[in-house]
């Protein structure tokens, strides 16, 4: 176990001194139908949703599951790749 933890760390050092850091998505709700809230990502949210169909906040979009959170915008932002 004691390698674990070793390697853990080395690569959360690597991650840092790469640059890498999560990609953030700012968290949104469809306008007529505040019930989810949705990923933003540019011109649309991850699962689809036009830009112009969605209130914005200024909250980031968290991908764990949380009650509330749109399925597939969850499971896209977990797997959006990391950058600089």
């Amino acid at each position: 176990m004691p390698q674990l933890g070793r390697r853990l760390r080395f690569l959360q050092s690597l991650r840092f001194t790469l640059g890498l850091a999560p990609t953030g998505f700012a968290a949104s709700r469809e306008t007529g139908d505040p019930a989810l809230e949705h990923a933003l990502a540019g011109p649309a949210t991850l699962c689809g949703i036009p830009r112009r169909r969605v209130t914005v906040y200024r909250h980031p979009f968290v991908a764990r599951k949380r009650r509330g959170s749109c399925p597939r915008c969850r499971a896209k932002a977990a797997d959006a790749p990391s950058g600089p």
